[in-house]
């Protein structure tokens, strides 16, 4: 995620850093209103790693044609979608290797990236009329009808394949990486640089409450340059504290890649915190 920082400087956030507060929304999602997820450890991991793959990517990153960081918007792409589709398949499948559960979750969130959110998100492009990304949906269905056979023979999650419960489970890994993308893609909290990604209803993505209640749409209210609110209120403390960590890097266009990853290596860590708090 690439933000304004000051007139000379840009702001980094990296994929993995997004991922892990995602995660961290997933940890403290549940209160007297919202039903906590389950299976709780695999939904946490689930969010928590969602965006690891972009490990392969970050570790050393590229510029664009223009010699800028591209931002992570649009990013299969600017990246290209065999160098996008071959990473986010290496962390479903370092993350099914650790938690099937959590893969399978990934996995489908993956197939909701290129198709719309699987009709949640009709803003996003349809990345399905691309012939790559058409063999990677087929190729990740075939591999979660795999991952279903396992857990269907697990003692652990054989009680969480309904379908019911798959599409519960999808919609809250979508709401959670809105509002994962939601707080991280902008600085100062109250910034109004950013004109694309999630909005402060989180492109209305049903959020599930309880079983047999209905879902509900979250609304931020940005109170100050760390401070907002969420209506209704899904999680069990408030305030939730939230923090993460960006890069500071030159505002300028880089002349080749070298010239950029010193920077890069070289930047310099500034800690953010924002707190979210019921209305």
């Amino acid at each position: 995620m690439v933000c304004p920082y000051d007139d000379k400087r840009l702001l980094l956030i990296l994929q993995l850093d997004h991922s892990r507060v995602t995660g961290w929304f997933a940890a403290h999602w549940g209160n007297d209103t919202f039903a906590r997820p389950s299976p709780y450890a695999a939904m946490v991991l689930a969010a928590q790693e969602h965006d690891t793959g972009w490990w392969d990517w970050e570790i050393k990153p590229q510029v664009n044609n223009e010699g800028l960081p591209p931002d992570y918007i649009g990013s299969i792409k600017h990246l290209g979608g065999k160098v996008w589709l071959d990473f986010y398949r290496h962390g479903i499948y370092r993350l099914a290797e650790q938690d099937p559960y959590a893969g399978y979750i990934v996995s489908l969130h993956s197939d909701g990236l290129l198709t719309q959110g699987r009709g949640l998100l009709p803003y996003m492009p349809d990345y399905a009329v691309y012939p790559e990304v058409k063999k990677f949906l087929t190729e990740q269905e075939s591999y979660r009808a795999e991952l279903m056979e396992q857990l269907k023979s697990s003692k652990e999650y054989c009680d969480f394949v309904s379908n019911e419960q798959l599409w519960t489970n999808f919609k809250l890994m979508e709401v959670y990486d809105q509002m994962g993308q939601f707080v991280c893609n902008r600085y100062p909290f109250n910034g109004t640089h950013r004109k694309n990604g999630p909005s402060n209803t989180l492109s209305n993505v049903p959020a599930p409450t309880k079983p047999s209640r209905d879902d509900v749409v979250l609304t931020f209210t940005i109170k100050d340059e760390i401070r907002a609110t969420v209506t209704p209120y899904p999680f069990d403390v408030d305030p939730l504290i939230v923090s993460f960590q960006g890069r500071l890097i030159a505002k300028r266009r880089y002349t080749n890649q070298d010239e950029f990853l010193m920077e890069y290596y070289r930047a310099e860590k500034v800690p953010i915190t924002y707190s979210l708090h019921a209305s």
